[in-house]
């Protein structure tokens, strides 16, 4: 169960802690704020130690594993976020409408400038090297990723047909155990250890499929099962799911993806966006 006093507990337990789990507890007591963003294996390479040993703490202190651990810092430092915005701020009641304006303004903003430079028009390329010589794209994701996911799907069915989305998880999975070697997966994952969406990378890559993961994290256990690991998407704390900087840099990369697809599929993309635009412009008044 998460704690709300887990920097206390860890003192509490400390001396009943191995010594590599002592390691681990130092660095959370000196530097709590920086474990806040981690993946457990960065969070183990930040200790010096292996992701066991991690592990093994977490459980030490009575918590169920790594994510109520992080959950219980969380609480514990009182991260009772203003925005999603990636800061731990608190909320101020004195803020005017005008200054929650410029919160989320300055939100966008961050999350774009951050988007913008961590992206790697390379693996980018790659992408779209594989989705021109697809049979089928099948883009998976789930929560605000899945929303991503979908975006992308509704904007390139109007230059392709050959794209599939489903929002369902078990669809999804059963989508990814079917394709075929000529197949693309392109999957969304910001935290990059969402258990469905690795899964859905093993299928597929066992499928002999080829797979896009779109992640922050380059250390996603998904990355032995990709083929191009896209980096995107913003640091989220356990209270931060769907934060604006987050889902920014996610539509932001997609777009750019877009974009590059439609400039290589060139007067075809032209000649279908004509086609389906003129199919729906009948529904305008």
């Amino acid at each position: 169960m998460p704690s709300s006093d887990l920097l206390n507990q860890i003192s509490t337990f400390y001396p009943k802690l191995t010594r590599s789990e002592c390691k681990v507890a130092d660095f959370v007591l000196s530097s709590p704020r920086e474990v806040l963003n981690t993946t457990i294996s960065d969070f183990a390479n930040m200790c010096g130690v292996g992701d066991t040993t991690v592990f093994r703490f977490c459980r030490s202190l009575h918590l169920g594993g790594y994510q109520d651990f992080r959950l219980s810092l969380a609480l514990t430092l009182n991260s009772n976020e203003l925005l999603d915005s990636g800061e731990t701020e608190p909320m101020d009641p004195s803020n005017t409408s005008n200054d929650l304006c410029e919160n989320v303004y300055n939100a966008y903003r961050k999350g774009l400038d951050e988007a913008y430079h961590k992206i790697d028009l390379k693996a980018v390329r790659k992408t779209v090297d594989l989705m021109l010589k697809a049979n089928m794209i099948y883009f998976f994701g789930f929560g605000d990723s899945g929303s991503s996911a979908l975006e992308a799907q509704n904007k390139l069915l109007k230059i392709t047909p050959n794209v599939v989305f489903n929002s369902d998880s078990h669809l999804q999975l059963t989508a990814a155990a079917l394709l075929g070697e000529k197949d693309l997966a392109i999957i969304l994952s910001n935290s990059g250890i969402t258990k469905d969406c690795i899964q859905i990378a093993q299928l597929a890559k066992e499928a002999r499929a080829s797979v896009v993961f779109i992640t922050q994290f380059a250390k996603t256990p998904a990355l032995q099962y990709a083929d191009v690991l896209l980096l995107c998407g913003a640091q989220e704390g356990p209270f931060q799911g769907g934060s604006i900087a987050a889902k920014l840099s996610q539509v932001f990369t997609l777009d750019v993806i877009y974009t590059e697809f439609f400039s290589r599929m060139g007067k075809k993309a032209e000649k279908n966006k004509k086609l389906t635009s003129a199919a729906t412009a009948e529904k305008m008044l």
